[in-house]
């Protein structure tokens, strides 16, 4: 039986970014996307989160990193469960005064998560903001959008 993949669009949340979070406190929920499989046999879902990230670097070792995590909840029972980790970092190499420096990058995220049965179940992918460390430097995050695209895992 052949399925139509479809997509689903995903919402994106107005946050304050701290200057420090821990990898200890609690995540900073950035977008969210619900998926359900209905009923696809062996269901992957194709994940792609985007953002602009603005930053500012200036004075002595300038630095920033954020850590990323994609997270899989169950709308069900609530369970959540870690998919992947991604790295953000920029910094000045050698221990020097560095003038202000400004920067726009995009930051792309993809993810596949192949699920291991037909699923009557529905599931909200998170991506969240796990780690922040910044030393002489100030970041915004714009911009952002959230999508899945939910097919047929079986090779045809």
């Amino acid at each position: 039986m052949q399925t139509i993949p479809f997509l689903n669009c995903g919402k994106v949340f107005k946050v304050n970014l701290p200057k420090k979070l821990m990898n200890n406190d609690p995540p900073i929920n950035l977008a969210a996307v619900k998926v359900n499989p209905r009923n696809i046999e062996m269901p992957c879902v194709l994940f792609n989160y985007s953002q602009i990230l603005e930053f500012e670097i200036f004075g002595l070792n300038p630095s920033l990193s954020i850590v990323y995590r994609l997270v899989r909840k169950s709308n069900h029972t609530g369970k959540i469960k870690v998919l992947e980790k991604w790295t953000y970092k920029a910094s000045e190499i050698f221990p020097t005064v560095v003038q202000n420096i400004k920067s726009i990058e995009p930051l792309v995220l993809n993810f596949c998560d192949c699920l291991d049965d037909r699923s009557n179940k529905s599931f909200t992918y998170i991506v969240q903001i796990e780690e922040i460390i910044v030393n002489n430097a100030t970041f915004n995050i714009t911009n952002q959008e959230i999508s899945a695209i939910v097919s047929c895992g079986e090779s045809e």
